[in-house]
């Protein structure tokens, strides 16, 4: 008998669709948008689509499965859990509980992803990463500008007269955004593209201005200098709302249209036009993407942008802000794993960019198991010529996945994971919709999997744990979301929900009743918290690094269209494409269609040489994602930290090419 249920889409995505699942006989027939949604409406990209693929994949994994000599043989989870609780029962007896490694990602998107967390949590602690591999400087610099990170609506973009698209590529990465943007160019929004590549979204809307990578913060700055020049500052959106005004007029004087030209390829006369332009169209709106604060100046580079938006008074209004992210929803939904912290008493934390130089060196205790759920770290990590060859000596290891990736071929124990469309839960997205979803279950998982929610529920009762604060998935699931419920006033329970689209209506305009969540309640420029974290107060310029004459191309290792991450990259064997221009080409004599080594500092790729005048010069781009078996570009990756937030500072890393000799 057929039916139809909602089911969110699972992956860490800026627009979180939620899907018509249409289901017969324990199985899903058919796939489409929900056409009631608020944000997505209806339409879903290839990435949502090839779940229903990915379900039924012929590789799936389906069974547990244990290593012996060296091959991994079908498990039962009797023997799983036997093997699970002898070993972290001695671990935590002879090291402690730090010398676990909990590792966990945002490879599936659901509430019901932090129960590794809190299992070890409730275990009294463990060792796992801080900061980001995504997105932490950015979150760190709105943090201190304006004490959260947050973006206004959606649809708001109709309100703005012009867009700045500052390092995003919506047509990839955002499709509903892109959607709204060709609406708004429509009804008269200009719209601006400020990136290093001329992309799919820069080759789509009014203008292109190509930026040297990294720089993309004293372009700000000079922005900003235009505006006090002309006297463009909204001089009473100044005095009532932003901290530290004085200060940062007095930094900014250096900062001549002349000295940002040189540093940023951007002419002198285009920058003070734009800088014109931003402050005189009223609304005007940036929108942030992730690849700027991928740089070890990438904090400063985000918050010279939020002081630009400051000063020229676009912030609190519809149509305007600094859009980077959408921390609505978040904070109101993660109280059990909140709870659970008290009892992690036995702590210890590395920088995320850090995992392989971390367990190269750590002692008392050294790292003995390794736990990883909705991650694939061994693609995804920086430097991974050291990554791989450390946590292949982690004692004991085991790993959560639906396929055989990369990071699970290196495991002891290989445990299956439920897809979305198998599970009940809650997504909610911190990047850009604002809207919570709620997933319905669709079909039952085969007879061999355990759910990881259910499996650590298991594991808890085995091995004694009797305060994890619910005995069912249904329970914390209602201990989650009810916080927001009680702040939107919609309901008082998950019943009901699968016919809601919740959204905190004040959060609609980013920050429109100008009450900002810093310790002065304005926007500080002058951040007395970053100078307490041993940081500049103001936001400043940090010359980005250079490359050497050994390794002289910058690597931009950007998100591939149709794939998260690593997700998609299971049946692709194709080695991967080096994009280059053609002075580039003409540099290191290669051409189109040439098989070339990409050498980064301690490894090399084979790859394809495509020549694209899109790439700026002196750098070679490469999307990242696939796996070993084709050429995973984190090989060539230096495992750079950003100024703030704990970031990696992938773009900071540097290659050369080298021709293939003839056989």
């Amino acid at each position: 008998m057929k039916k139809q249920v909602m089911v969110s889409c699972s992956m860490d995505c800026f627009d979180l669709c939620r899907f018509l699942v249409v289901v017969d006989d324990n199985r899903v027939v058919s796939l489409q948008g929900d056409p009631n949604h608020p944000v997505t409406r209806g339409f879903v990209c290839k990435k949502g689509k090839n779940l229903l693929d990915c379900l039924v994949h012929k590789d799936r994994l389906l069974y547990p499965l244990i290593k012996k000599n060296n091959q991994f043989v079908k498990a039962s989870y009797e023997e799983v859990f036997d093997k699970i609780i002898e070993k972290l029962t001695l671990i935590k007896k002879k090291y402690g509980n730090t010398a676990i490694l909990n590792y966990t990602s945002g490879g599936y998107g659901g509430l019901k992803a932090r129960i590794q967390s809190i299992f070890f949590n409730s275990l009294g602690g463990d060792t796992r990463f801080e900061g980001s591999l995504c997105w932490g400087a950015g979150i760190a610099a709105q943090g201190y500008d304006f004490g959260q990170s947050r973006g206004h609506e959606p649809g708001d973009i109709l309100n703005s007269k012009l867009v700045i698209l500052w390092g995003r590529n919506p047509k990839h990465t955002s499709i509903h955004l892109q959607s709204l943007l060709v609406q708004a160019r429509k009804q008269g929004t200009k719209v601006i593209v400020i990136d290093p590549v001329q992309t799919a979204t820069a080759r789509a809307f009014d203008e292109h201005i190509s930026i040297v990578p990294s720089t993309d913060g004293v372009l700000a700055l000079a922005m900003t200098n235009v505006l006090i020049q002309k006297n463009l500052v909204d001089g009473e959106f100044v005095r009532k709302y932003v901290l530290g005004f004085k200060r940062f007029k007095r930094y900014l004087s250096e900062f001549t249209t002349d000295v940002a030209s040189d540093i940023t390829g951007i002419a002198a006369d285009k920058i003070e036009t734009l800088a014109i332009e931003y402050a005189t169209t009223d609304p005007s709106a940036i929108y942030i993407g992730y690849g700027m604060q991928r740089y070890e100046n990438g904090g400063n580079n985000i918050r010279c942008i939020d002081a630009l938006a400051a000063l020229a008074g676009h912030i609190g209004k519809k149509g305007a802000g600094v859009n980077y992210a959408s921390k609505s929803l978040a904070p109101f939904l993660n109280f059990p794993e909140k709870k659970s912290q008290q009892f992690a008493t036995q702590t210890r934390t590395f920088p995320a960019p850090k995992l392989g130089a971390f367990l190269e060196g750590v002692s008392n205790p050294p790292i003995k198991a390794a736990f990883v759920s909705s991650g694939n770290p061994l693609v995804q990590s920086p430097d991974l010529f050291t990554t791989v060859r450390e946590f292949s000596k982690i004692d004991f290891k085991v790993v959560f996945d639906h396929f055989m990736t990369d990071t699970a071929s290196h495991a002891d124990i290989v445990l299956p994971a439920a897809f979305v469309f198998e599970q009940e839960d809650i997504f909610a997205s911190s990047m850009y919709s604002p809207v919570l979803n709620y997933s319905q279950k669709a079909v039952d998982p085969p007879d061999t999997i355990l759910p990881e929610f259910e499996f650590f529920l298991e594991l808890s009762r085995r091995i004694g744990i009797d305060h994890l604060g619910f005995d069912s998935s249904a329970q914390y699931l209602d201990q989650c979301v009810a916080p927001l419920l009680a702040e939107t006033c919609v309901c008082r329970e998950l019943t009901g929900l699968e016919s809601e689209y919740i959204q905190i209506k004040a959060h609609k305009i980013a920050w429109e009743e100008k009450q900002f969540l810093t310790p002065s309640g304005k926007i500080e420029i002058y951040s007395e918290k970053a100078l307490a974290d041993g940081l500049s107060a103001l936001p400043r310029f940090i010359p980005p690094q250079a490359p050497s004459p050994q390794f002289p191309l910058r690597l931009l290792t950007c998100h591939a269209k149709d794939t998260m991450h690593s997700q998609g990259f299971m049946d692709e064997n194709k080695i991967p494409i080096v994009y280059i221009n053609g002075k580039t080409a003409r540099q290191f004599a290669v051409f189109q269609g040439e098989r070339v080594d990409v050498c980064g500092k301690k490894a090399y790729l084979g790859a394809m040489v495509c020549v694209d005048e899109s790439i700026c010069d002196s750098t070679a781009f490469m999307y990242q994602g696939y796996w070993h078996k084709s050429g995973a570009v984190n090989f060539l990756t230096d495992s750079r930290v950003s100024d703030m937030g704990g970031q990696a500072a992938y773009y900071d890393s540097f290659c050369t090419l080298k021709p293939l000799k003839p056989v």
